[in-house]
């Protein structure tokens, strides 16, 4: 997992107006805190013996899907292994047909075949069935002349000893297809990684139990079993272990004889009960404890077992075992996965390294961040047209930070990492992040930005509940600066109050002045104003603004403004178009303006 952000060269990259992002000190950008951390455990495993060399088991093809091949797969006989039809026809020698058509074919010139069956040896063409007629006397005439062989030659899949699959590559259904076509009923492959998670604390209760005050469910062992079994591996989940330092070294010791890898869950931080790092000190040796990023700083990274330089270890009688020590917070655990085991995995599996793809976006708020922490933040992904141009970019809205939100992780659609160095990045700053595979919520998020009220805030909570799968984010920004988001393209609507009376229309002619040309919805009206939602033309019937528009006329939402004290609903989701005096018809409901001949408001 590598998401990296793309801090602009100046303040006019980061969108209209943006501050100018604060430039990283050259060196430090260049700093990866994950992938040095890694590189020092591998040498620390290196020098207490450990070596990656996969275990190769030999299994039925059909039993081959997700397991990693150990070796190149070459083909051991051609595919198809004759020449064949590949249309319901008849097979002829070209020799045979004359030059014009239609042409008559006597009995002993064709034969009839099916899609699949090998040909004659003397045909070399076949005419499809629907440009064939068959007479009672045996004969066949052909309407026009043909316009393919329609032949599969020998080898025109596979041939016989090329390259079907490489080594390390792990198998998908389309792979075991091909691997039995290409003559196989059994291949060789890696043996799975077998990984023992070993989960810890006092606190810490397993699934099922009933909770007292103070205590956690082991969720995190659930994670991590289920992120190593797509990895590739055979995991299993020991009894929850106390935070006892002897007890702690009997379990590690113990998983250490069965397991090619051991994640010690929580006590890697520098609490009174943080007893991880001492206990792995005392089985082997410890290479990297903490590194700088933020979430999963307090990660251990060690080595069971193996050669040791390290005074009064006690090791276990086994071979050296590579061992992290996970934090306890959800996220931090899945960046520990992520930056530390799924690599290790991988190196263990000798597997293809498939990267990163990538996507370029702008940030809908600023993010300010540690210079001195790599930073993956989990971010939620907006599809927003730019309101001068109509072209639809990306905008990411951070989630939560904290590190224990495991609901981040499943509300998580992108990875943005900020580089170490990198303390603010600004609104509107374009970045590049790693889209999160079959991420829970994939559909458009929907960005609002402005200052709350009382008729806004119930608008976002009948929202919310009435289209769950429409997530809405709210930018909390003062009226002139959702302007000016709505103007940079970063939200989708901003959330502002009007006036009453004559100077209604006089300040949304001045909006579509200064916008382009917009709509005007109405949240609510009190005694002396209204609160509208202004949208861009452009986005009028993009998904995320529809989504409001229905819930502002909807029931739910004008019976929940009966309960606001000095508000009125009647008004509620009325639309009225603005443009500036130069815009032209944007929709058949607008009315030309009799003065220039182009609408400036029409409503309905």
């Amino acid at each position: 997992m590598t998401a990296i952000s793309t801090p602009p060269a100046d303040g006019a990259a980061a969108g209209r107006g943006a501050p100018p992002v604060a430039p990283p000190a050259p060196d430090a950008v260049l700093a990866e805190p994950c992938a040095e951390a890694f590189r020092s455990w591998l040498r620390a495993c290196a020098r207490s013996g450990w070596t990656p060399d996969p275990v190769v088991e030999t299994v039925a093809v059909r039993d081959s899907r997700d397991r990693v091949t150990a070796g190149p797969i070459t083909a051991r006989w051609s595919v198809p292994a004759y020449r064949a039809a590949a249309m319901d026809g008849v097979t002829v020698a070209d020799r045979d047909l004359a030059a014009s058509y239609p042409q008559v074919l006597g009995p002993g010139a064709y034969t009839w075949v099916d899609t699949g069956d090998p040909l004659p040896e003397e045909a070399d063409r076949v005419v499809v069935r629907e440009s064939v007629t068959s007479w009672p006397d045996g004969t066949v005439e052909i309407a026009q002349a043909p316009s393919a062989l329609h032949v599969r030659q020998v080898g025109e899949d596979m041939a016989a000893g090329a390259a079907v699959l490489p080594g390390g590559h792990r198998l998908r259904p389309v792979d075991v297809a091909a691997v039995a076509a290409a003559g196989y009923v059994s291949i060789g492959v890696r043996r799975r990684p077998r990984v023992a998670i070993v989960p810890t604390g006092d606190e810490i209760r397993p699934l099922g139990s009933v909770l007292a005050a103070g205590e956690i469910l082991d969720t995190n062992s659930l994670m991590l079993e289920g992120l190593l079994a797509e990895a590739g591996c055979d995991a299993w989940v020991l009894p929850v272990v106390p935070d006892v330092p002897d007890e702690l070294v009997a379990a590690l010791a113990a998983a250490a004889h069965a397991a090619d890898l051991v994640l010690v869950i929580a006590g890697s931080s520098a609490g009174r009960d943080d007893h991880t790092s001492a206990v792995i000190a005392r089985l082997g040796r410890v290479a990297v404890r903490g590194v700088a990023v933020r979430p999963g700083h307090p990660v251990v990274l060690g080595v069971l077992g193996g050669d040791a330089d390290e005074d009064g270890a006690q090791r276990p009688a086994a071979p050296p075992v590579p061992v992290v020590g996970v934090p306890g917070y959800p996220a931090s655990a899945k960046l520990a996965f992520d930056g530390f085991v799924g690599p290790l995995v991988r190196r263990v599996l000798v597997m293809e390294t498939v990267g990163d793809h990538p996507v370029a976006a702008r940030l809908a708020v600023a993010v300010d961040s540690s210079p001195r922490l790599d930073e993956y933040l989990r971010v939620r992904v907006a599809t927003v047209a730019d309101p001068v141009s109509a072209a639809g970019h990306l905008v990411v809205v951070p989630l939560p930070r904290g590190a224990g939100a495991l609901s981040t992780l499943t509300r998580a659609e992108a990875v943005l990492r900020i580089p170490v160095g990198v303390d603010l990045l600004a609104a509107g700053a374009p970045v590049r992040v790693v889209p999160v595979p079959g991420a829970a919520f994939a559909a458009d998020t929907t960005i609002l930005a402005g200052r709350a009220s009382a008729a806004v805030d119930a608008l976002v909570e009948v929202h919310r509940a009435d289209a769950p799968a429409c997530v809405l984010h709210r930018n909390d920004l003062p009226q002139e600066a959702a302007l000016d988001a709505l103007a940079a393209g970063l939200c989708h609507t901003a959330a502002i109050t009007l006036p009453l009376g004559d100077k209604h229309t006089a300040a949304g002619e001045a909006l579509a002045a200064r916008l382009g040309p917009i709509t005007v919805l109405e949240i609510a009206r009190s005694a002396d104003r209204v609160d509208t939602l202004i949208v861009p033309a452009v986005a009028f019937d993009c998904a995320p603004v529809v989504a409001l528009r229905s819930t502002l006329s909807s029931m739910p939402f004008r019976r929940r403004l009966r309960d606001l004290p000095g508000w009125s609903g009647r008004t509620s989701g009325r639309e009225t178009w603005y443009a500036p005096p130069t815009s032209r018809s944007l929709g058949t409901h607008h009315e030309p303006d009799p003065a220039n001949g182009a609408p400036r408001c029409a409503t309905r």
